[in-house]
């Protein structure tokens, strides 16, 4: 049997960086083979990153599904629920929906519908990739220097809110929050929080937070089970 080919299409450089950290040698175990990628905004100048346009993401993924059409090749996306574009598919209906989660659902199944291919898996992250960060912010202390009163400001501030709740206002997002109490994390995002979430680690993820660990539980269940050690 082949091994899986799970082309994982990101909305940014961090999140590229964070699947080939912890993603791909984690997959790795189940016979799936992680190739990550930003998505790509402009053919003509080559630029990658950001949602800025849904159907230039759709143009782009359309590409890549039609470049590899073997029966291997899966597809999936990780890209933030804040700043998404208006004219998603779905959004319409996703607004009627009280919590968040349910707003989700309904712009993940959308877009699995938009896309017409089995072969994808869509996922959204609540709210944005920097969610992950607060399932453990002590990893952000020692990647930014004199930061620790920042962090403990943030993390009076966030209290008991579960990682996936931090809403997507335009100044409580996740990653608003952590620039607004440790401002240098703004120009090292990449560096800082690839690294950090990497360093909190898969399991830790998946428990805290529960959308982004049923999309985990789905990418290990395209390959095959590891054997016990």
């Amino acid at each position: 049997m082949k091994w899986v080919r799970l082309y994982i299409t990101v909305e940014g450089h961090a999140e590229k960086e964070f699947a080939d950290r912890a993603l791909k040698p984690h997959l790795a175990g189940y016979e799936v083979e992680v190739r990550s990628r930003v998505v790509l905004t402009n053919r003509k100048l080559g630029r990658r990153g950001g949602i800025f346009d849904f159907h230039k993401i759709k143009g782009d993924l359309t590409r890549l599904m039609k470049a590899d059409q073997q029966p291997e090749a899966r597809f999936t996306t990780m890209v933030d629920l804040y700043s998404l574009p208006a004219e998603f598919p779905g959004w319409a209906d996703a607004k009627t929906k009280t919590r968040p989660v349910d707003r989700i659902s309904v712009l993940e199944k959308a877009l699995a519908s938009e896309l017409a291919e089995p072969r994808f898996l869509p996922f959204i992250q609540l709210h944005e990739f920097e969610a992950l960060l607060y399932c453990d912010l002590a990893q952000l202390q020692p990647r930014i220097a004199n930061s620790a009163a920042g962090i403990t400001a943030l993390r009076q501030e966030i209290g008991n809110l579960a990682p996936e709740e931090i809403n997507e206002g335009s100044t409580t997002a996740p990653s608003k929050r952590i620039i607004r109490h440790v401002p240098i994390y703004e120009r090292n995002k990449v560096r800082v929080g690839a690294a950090a979430a990497a360093a909190i680690g898969l399991s830790s993820l998946r428990a805290k937070c529960p959308h982004c660990g049923n999309w985990l539980t789905q990418l290990e269940a395209l390959g095959r089970t590891p054997a016990p050690a």
